[in-house]
């Protein structure tokens, strides 16, 4: 059964953003809320670097797998 992202949202609200196929394989830097991708990369260090430069002292980092997944491929911060 499929479902929307607003679907999702608003059966989950507790359950962070969805990561977009798009950054797989990359790191991302979430802001501490999770609720915003600040910045994405293939190095960890130039992504925290980006994030702390767009203003957040403390993002969240996450790995992205290459994928095939299923779900929200969120791990936690690093």
């Amino acid at each position: 059964m499929q479902m929307t992202l607003d679907e999702y949202r608003s059966r989950f609200p507790d359950r962070p953003t969805l990561v977009p196929l798009e950054y797989a394989g990359q790191w991302l830097a979430w802001n501490e809320d999770c609720t915003e991708i600040l910045a994405h990369g293939d190095s960890l260090s130039e992504v925290h670097d980006q994030a702390v430069q767009f203003g957040c002292l403390r993002p969240v980092l996450q790995k992205i797998p290459r994928g095939p997944f299923v779900g929200s491929p969120f791990v936690g911060s690093v």
